[in-house]
């Protein structure tokens, strides 16, 4: 294609101006679509963290029966470091969070401890000082941390002198001796546990955390050996796990070992719809190169007659497709750079609706791949749309062009256009019906009882520092009297306090219930999810009460342990009979765990989310926590979360909590603050956020096909002027035409709707991943989402067969 090519293509462009802009808008909707979900994909699901070969960094953790991924003990994980070799290293982790004061504000912060091990696994270094060593990780040595750039800036100004300041955090005193590199990414900047790293012996050097293989608090993560696979490595570590359930055969028999890669760990089940929407913006793409190729396809009909003499002059055939190639080039182009700048704006409006629903959202931008796939899109969408009818425009009949006058023939083109039409409205049914089914599935998740009652609840979390809170009776009292101080203010309905909120913290724990046969370890034991709340909670978040009592301040150390089971854990246990529960006893895993008798059954909580997989439940007394916890750890009585029952608006009591805890411990801030509505609307915010883009895609892929049905029709009615005369003059009524025209268009529709139906039942298999509490062959979604588009196909047609029946026998056969 020479510059005259595009001179020409760009001149008569201009002289078809609705052509023009109908195609150029068309092609920047569809690449716009494709260019803004691919961007996503790529930060979110291809771009690699950014540490050294992070390809080769994978997740490695403990499976069993009961818990699918129960983490490592932390014996366990030295043994594992000790025998593998199919890494070059391995680390673990676990959540640290806490409060630095003395630095102006409290601020609670959040943060891992890690072996010294972490960031040699990782390979970084650090921006300023150093990482502490294997000699700072052991039991009785000095406290040392490592912290964020971003808490650096935040809290000391980036201030180099910042290395070897002392800083208060959980009430004792800790050297700064690193600050790690701006752009550290360990699982997303969006991820909040990033403040600080602390040695995880040298801050827990205890016995039981050291010796106990029954406890998998740690999260190990480590680096592929180069040439090793994931699944080569999780078969030798699996020999591994079989030589210590072998040798400890009361805490790993039973035991299996999985390696997925670090991404895949973070990113999780957000990489399903993200690729459901690809594909719906692929169809997009495709119905939108479709139409364009229809338009001109429509518009090469009414070229022949000009076509017919530049080859009947001496041009060539390879002449005319070059030509005609250069416009779809130019058209693909213009709407390729518009489609990139509405790729643009859909990025950050993805980064401000996403921001707390997709992870590393914060990430994504329009870069050098993604530019490079828009181009790649810009020269398929060029062929697609573009080569066909060049094609069959340059293969006109000369002879026959010439005789048939301007209108031209298009006999082999309407057949041609007919054909792009029907896969239009195929692959607009496929999109519809998937868009339908998630509506659907949404409304369904909507309608999941979540087992309580948000409305007016404030939430927040209190978190003690462990040295200066370091008996469970100096926590209890200072949880106690923020509890009463704050139940006395004005507008506070009720107050109830728990480890867990709903949609918050979760602690899954292994028990068995008395009278059944014990397993043959621990592993092997059912879990279920364990809190520990107070007397108010289940009033407090209208948990309802289904047999015996509940919780009662009199439940505490003094009184035999006592637990509240709910109606999951009865289906579980008793078949449904919630008095059978009543007396029963179960006991938690542990040495000195007691046996706990159940003396009231509950509502169940969805607790992971409106779509989890439920699990029983059971709630212990607060007051009791010493004689479950075995007085080693009682870690739950500094981090109790409050759930705050108001008259009003519940963030206007905000600043009346916020004093009543100043008075408690000027020291202490809130943590965690959200309404349970917040929580609850955002446990729905990823499946609301790719519904509204699927459901975008699918309305702009109804509209794309309902303008080019339109389109073939008008251009029909444009061809046939001189045929629907003759019809009219010997006879035929307008409403004659009327149904001609529209028994046509709806054909093609009937025929698009047949194969978008077959079409949408073949993909069933990849919706089913994504939908919940629908069928993926819903009858009532096939038929409603067919019948819609009938509706907007006949739509389309009625306005061509209405100019159609109105044409005028003479006024027509006066070309003739």
């Amino acid at each position: 294609m020479s510059l005259n090519d595009f001179r020409y293509s760009a001149r008569a462009l201009i002289k078809n101006p609705a052509f023009s802009s109908l195609a150029i808008i068309t092609i920047a909707l569809g690449i716009g679509a494709n260019t803004s979900i691919v961007t996503a994909v790529n930060g979110v699901l291809l771009k690699s963290f950014s540490f050294p070969e992070a390809e080769r960094l994978v997740v490695v953790t403990g499976v069993s029966k009961s818990l699918s991924d129960m983490g490592v003990s932390y014996p366990d994980y030295l043994d594992w470091r000790a025998e593998q070799r199919v890494f070059v290293d391995l680390a673990a982790r676990f959540p640290a969070g806490g409060i630095i004061t003395g630095i102006g504000e409290p601020e609670r912060v959040f943060g891992r401890y890690v072996t010294a091990s972490f960031f040699s696994t990782l390979r970084i270094q650090p921006q300023i000082g150093r990482f502490f060593g294997e000699d700072e990780d052991k039991a009785g040595a000095a406290r040392v941390m490592v912290i964020s750039d971003a808490l650096w800036r935040r809290c000391f100004n980036a201030d180099p002198a910042v290395i070897g300041r002392e800083i208060n955090f959980n009430g004792a005193s800790w050297t700064i001796i690193g600050v790690l590199p701006a752009n550290f990414d360990f699982y997303g900047r969006s991820n909040g546990n990033n403040d600080l790293f602390l040695p995880i012996i040298g801050t827990f050097g205890k016995e039981r955390f050291v010796n106990d293989r029954g406890s998998h608090p740690c999260q190990v993560i480590a680096r592929l050996r180069p040439g090793v696979s994931e699944h080569q490595a999780e078969v030798a570590m699996n020999t591994i796990a079989a030589q210590l359930a072998a040798q400890y055969p009361a805490t790993n028999t039973g035991m299996t070992v999985e390696v997925h890669s670090l991404l895949r760990d973070f990113v999780g089940e957000e990489s399903k719809a993200l690729l459901v929407t690809s594909a719906g913006a692929i169809l997009v793409l495709l119905i939108a190169c479709a139409n364009v190729a229809n338009l001109t396809l429509a518009r090469a009909s009414t070229r022949e007659r000009e076509i017919a003499v530049r080859l009947a002059v001496g041009g060539s055939r390879w002449q005319i497709v070059r030509l005609l190639l250069s416009e779809s080039l130019l058209i693909a182009l213009i709407g390729g750079a518009l489609g990139v700048l509405l790729a643009f704006l859909a990025v950050q409006a993805f980064k401000s609706i996403g921001a707390d629903v997709i992870a590393r959202i914060d990430e994504i931008g329009v870069n050098v791949p993604v530019l490079i796939f828009s181009a790649g899109t810009i020269f398929l969408a060029t062929v697609l749309f573009g080569l066909l009818p060049a094609w069959k425009a340059a293969h006109v009949n000369v002879e026959q062009a010439l005789k048939s006058g301007a209108r031209g023939s298009g006999g082999g083109l309407a057949r041609v256009r007919k054909t792009l039409i029907v896969s239009e409205l195929t692959l607009a049914l496929m999109l519809l019906i998937g868009a339908s089914l998630l509506v659907k599935s949404f409304w369904k998740l909507m309608d999941v009882n979540p087992g309580f009652d948000p409305t007016h609840v404030q939430t927040f979390r209190l978190r003690l520092p462990d040295f200066k809170y370091d008996n469970p009776d100096m926590a209890i009292r200072a949880v106690k009297e923020l509890r009463r101080r704050i139940g006395e203010l004005p507008g506070v309905i009720r107050i109830g306090i728990t480890s867990g909120i709903p949609l918050g913290r979760i602690d899954e724990e292994s028990y068995w219930l008395e009278g059944q046969p014990e397993p043959a370890n621990e592993l092997q034991w059912p879990a279920v999810l364990s809190f520990f709340v107070d007397e108010n909670l289940c009033r407090t978040l209208g948990i309802p009460l289904l047999a015996g009592r509940v919780l009662s301040e009199r439940d505490t150390d003094d009184t035999p342990p006592v637990v509240l089971v709910d109606d999951q854990f009865v289906r579980e246990n008793f078949g449904g009979e919630v008095h059978a529960a009543l007396g029963r006893r179960l006991r938690f895993k542990g040495k000195n765990e007691p046996w706990l008798e159940i003396v009231g059954v509950v509502g169940h909580v969805t607790h992971y989310g409106l779509e989890e997989h439920a699990r029983g439940e059971v709630y212990r007394p607060w007051l009791q926590v010493r004689q479950t916890m075995d007085n080693l750890d009682f870690h739950y009585l500094r981090a109790m979360d409050f759930a705050v029952k108001t008259a009003g608006e519940p963030n206007s009591y905000l600043p009346a909590i916020k004093a009543e805890l100043r008075k408690v411990d000027n020291d202490l801030p809130l943590g965690n603050v959200q309404t349970l509505e917040e929580r609850l609307r955002n446990s729905t915010a990823t499946r609301r956020f790719n519904l509204g883009l699927i459901s975008t895609f699918a309305l702009l892929a109804l509209a794309l096909s309902a303008v080019g049905l339109y389109g073939v029709m008008s251009y029909g009615v444009n061809q046939r002027t001189t045929e629907i005369g003759i019809r009219m003059a010997i006879g035929a009524q307008p409403k004659d035409v009327l149904k001609l025209i529209l028994r046509e268009g709806l054909v093609l529709a009937v025929v698009g709707t047949l194969l978008g139906a077959a079409g949408a039942l073949a993909l069933t298999r990849f919706l089913s991943s994504v939908l919940f509490g629908v069928s993926a062959i819903d009858p009532a979604i096939y038929l409603s989402a067919s019948a819609l588009l009938l509706v907007v196909a006949i739509a389309a047609c009625f306005w061509p067969a209405r100019r159609a029946s109105a044409i005028q026998p003479l006024e027509a056969l006066r070309y003739e």
